[in-house]
């Protein structure tokens, strides 16, 4: 391998760095982690000093060759099992614990509401907690949650939180475990549901929600669209929508278990 670029070492640098910081997040000492990991040491040691393996910078450079992003090729690996999860995204009000509830009935499948997870992890309602500990310390419980959950469930339905998307990490995890499915809809009608549900809190304070709801989802578009399948619940009732659903997890793979038999005649 030819030296390194000065953007490399700091590349290096950085990583060594993030290496540290999460392993004092979880409260491991090198030690433990080697042991853990399989990696010596000695490695360990090299990496969190900036002096890591050149590998990474050779798929780096790969990457930088295809115009895509690092994380694109050494992402999270697919789970052969995951067309036994649905996971549906999208703004509040699109329809996820409507739809997702009446899929799960269908298939025989139990219905997760990924924040009602997150909340009885934390023992806590997630308003106060996220005003309590921020951000970061939600999305942190976001990951625990959803890891949780998956590894639990060969088969469920989840509704994610509509923010999911914005964690890179939670969402890829999400997205390479469960089939994915978009619920989208027009901000009036995300408005008019909220209202009818009675769930003013994404409006509180909010004098022009409609305009401030398409600004959302306009930044949100694109990362929502990289599921694997779109369902427009503006454009359709529910039973359509239904319909529309069965008919996606079909072709990917996912059926209803197959129904007990009955007594013997």
């Amino acid at each position: 391998m030819t030296a390194k670029t000065p953007d490399e070492t700091a590349f290096l640098a950085q990583l060594g760095m993030r290496v540290r910081r999460a392993r004092a997040r979880t409260g491991l000492t090198r030690r433990r982690l080697a042991a853990l990991s399989g990696v010596s040491e000695r490695y360990l040691a090299q990496l969190e000093a900036g002096d890591g393996n050149g590998s990474i910078l050779l798929i780096r450079r790969v990457a930088a060759a295809l115009a895509v992003e690092l994380t694109e090729l050494i992402g999270q690996p697919v789970d052969v099992s995951r067309h036994g999860r649905i996971a549906l995204v999208g703004v509040r009000g699109a329809g996820k614990s409507t739809l997702g509830a009446r899929l799960a009935d269908r298939l025989g499948m139990p219905f997760i509401e990924l924040t009602h997870e997150i909340a009885r992890d934390l023992g806590a309602p997630l308003e106060s907690f996220i005003a309590q500990e921020g951000q970061h310390a939600y999305r942190e419980a976001e990951r625990r949650a959803l890891s949780r959950v998956v590894d639990a469930h060969e088969r469920c339905v989840i509704a994610a939180g509509g923010s999911l998307v914005l964690e890179p990490q939670a969402y890829q995890l999400l997205r390479s475990r469960c089939f994915t499915v978009w619920l989208k809809a027009t901000p009036e009608d995300h408005i008019a549901r909220l209202i009818a549900q009675r769930d003013l809190r994404p409006l509180q304070g909010r004098e022009n929600a409609p305009a401030e709801l398409r600004m959302l989802l306009a930044q949100r578009e694109r990362l929502y669209a990289l599921a694997d399948f779109t369902i427009d619940t503006s454009a359709n009732d529910e039973a359509t929508c239904l319909t529309l659903l069965l008919e996606a997890v079909r072709e990917a793979g996912i059926a209803a278990p197959p129904s007990e038999p009955g007594p013997p005649g």
